[in-house]
């Protein structure tokens, strides 16, 4: 729980603004009772914010972060979702979507939120792991997700320290296809033809696999 507030601190603040000046300053008193520690003060005024202005980003964001720290799903997916419904190109607006539904148990929902929080480029790969992802950690494609993210920011993965990796057999997992990835190929199988780059779809056909080991 510490640390899940330590992401509400930094994160704060970060998503611009919307609509009127009332809303937006009861946003800004939000924030601050927030990085006191007083999430109840804080998400009082940020309802009133909201009741203002139903669109004020600041109010949507950061009031989704307040409701992540309680583990109120629900109510921090409603806010994510109406933010990225206003703002469909922001990673971590769907990353916090993804959280939140994570905590709900809403896999499906969870899954496609972050991968669409890849697929925008989204690379914090130490905020999957401490993200609250728990009910969704036995999903294989969670784990190609984090694999992904693992590979963007540079870091080696161990598939086998996920719960359940068992059922994988030690095998590398195939990459999840995400548009515009590409990846570091060493084959264990039929070596890469001349002219393929690396691309996921190109590694598919050729039944290569990347090595995470």
């Amino acid at each position: 729980m510490k640390r899940g507030f330590v992401i509400l601190a930094l994160s704060i603040g970060i998503a611009g603004c919307a609509g009127g000046g009332n809303a937006d300053e009861l946003a800004t008193r939000a924030i601050a009772e927030a990085k006191e520690n007083r999430l109840d003060a804080a998400l009082q005024l940020f309802d009133q914010a909201l009741a203002q202005d139903p669109n004020n980003l600041k109010a949507l964001y950061n009031g989704g972060l307040a409701h992540l720290y309680l583990r109120r799903g629900d109510a921090a997916a409603q806010r994510f979702g109406t933010f990225v419904s206003l703002r469909p190109d922001d990673a971590l607006g769907h990353f916090n979507l993804a959280r939140a539904y994570a905590i709900e148990r809403r896999r499906e929902d969870a899954i496609a939120s972050l991968k669409r929080a890849v697929e925008l480029g989204f690379d914090k790969h130490e905020e999957i792991v401490g993200g609250g992802f728990e009910a969704i950690e036995d999903d294989v494609r969670f784990t190609q997700i984090e694999v992904l993210v693992a590979q963007r920011a540079g870091l080696a993965f161990e598939v086998s320290r996920r719960n359940g990796a068992g059922a994988y057999g030690g095998e590398p997992i195939r990459a999840n296809r995400l548009p515009g990835q590409r990846i570091n190929v060493q084959c264990k199988g039929p070596k890469v033809p001349p002219g393929v780059s690396g691309n996921l779809t190109d590694i598919e056909q050729t039944g290569c696999e990347p090595d995470l080991n």
